[in-house]
């Protein structure tokens, strides 16, 4: 096995691989508290950047960007060490399970999945970014007061958010999976769009002899639903429910699994501010605490000693 052999100086720090295997040279571009900061880490977080979904580019430059985040990462890492403030891995698997409890997924490589659709993140580096939230959640919680948000801001926002909100669905459901001929189940499935047409009793009449799916004892109807909990069966289902008029029968389509569809939807309404107040309330405080964490972090970046040597850097 190749070793190496270690030289730590104050800039940079060399490793002489005794085979002749590339030298590594990781220059340090940011101290936070005595913590380095390298070259390699900045590449690290600016790779992780550029897989997330939804991540925004800022005119100021990408190693400004990433830099600001590992200062940040830094402070908070300094200041959970004096606190005492420790994350173990089974605090964030037990995280994970509400996660996935939550949204009603029961085994969790449907959960990978989903993480990695969704985020661009694999799996690791989706529970990593959870123990960092963890952690600086914890620290906002010792050393930062957080408002909460009355009752008359919950209602305000959803007032405004109303169409934003979303809606519950009712609707019916044909589905036959390919297993085999799909030759078959594309018949099958053009024969009992025939035998729906625009009606529930035919719609129903064709749930009974042509579906697979656990609905077809209900006439194939699903009630309440939102299109997030839809998106869980299928993504493709989900899209086809939203953009379904009340009253009328689908297409026949194929979904993201390979399930053959069709669907009628019954009904739609919007979600009660009953049903999502805890949600908005929860999402008001998480504003709240960004603002708070964003002024905090400010403030912490004057007092916390912070060396920066990134060539270029633009706060």
């Amino acid at each position: 096995m190749c070793r190496l052999f270690l030289i730590a100086i104050p800039t940079f720090i060399l490793a002489f691989p005794v085979l002749g295997a590339p030298v590594v040279v990781a220059d340090t571009i940011a101290i936070v508290a005595n913590e380095p900061i390298t070259s390699i880490d900045l590449a690290n977080e600016i790779a992780l950047m550029k897989k997330r979904k939804g991540f925004k580019k800022e005119k100021r430059g990408l190693e400004s960007q990433a830099l600001d985040t590992l200062i940040g990462r830094a402070i908070i890492s300094s200041i959970a060490r004096e606190e005492a403030v420790i994350v173990s891995p089974e605090r964030v698997q037990t995280q994970v399970q509400k996660e996935m409890d939550m949204r009603g997924i029961l085994r969790q490589a449907d959960f990978e999945k989903i993480v990695k659709r969704e985020t661009g993140l694999s799996f690791d580096e989706y529970k990593e970014d959870m123990a960092q939230k963890i952690i600086a959640q914890q620290v906002m919680q010792l050393r930062v007061s957080v408002p909460n948000p009355t009752p008359s801001q919950v209602e305000e926002w959803y007032r405004q958010n109303k169409n934003r909100v979303g809606k519950k669905y009712n609707f019916r459901l044909i589905a036959i999976p390919v297993r085999g001929n799909e030759l078959q189940v594309s018949n099958s499935m053009k024969a009992a769009r025939a035998m729906a047409g625009n009606s529930i009793a035919g719609f129903t009449k064709a749930v009974a002899k042509y579906s697979t799916h656990s609905s077809k004892s209900r006439g194939g109807l699903l009630v309440d639903m939102r299109l997030d909990q839809i998106a869980q069966i299928d993504p493709m289902l989900a899209g086809a429910v939203n953009g379904t008029p009340v009253g009328t029968v689908s297409q026949v389509f194929v979904g993201a699994h390979g399930t053959y569809y069709i669907i009628r939807v019954e009904s739609a309404r919007a979600i009660g501010l009953d049903e999502i107040y805890d949600n908005v309330r929860a999402i008001l405080y998480s504003q709240n605490e960004q603002q708070e964490y964003a002024r905090w972090l400010k403030e912490q970046r004057k007092r916390i000693a912070i060396d920066i040597r990134l060539k270029d850097y633009k706060e």
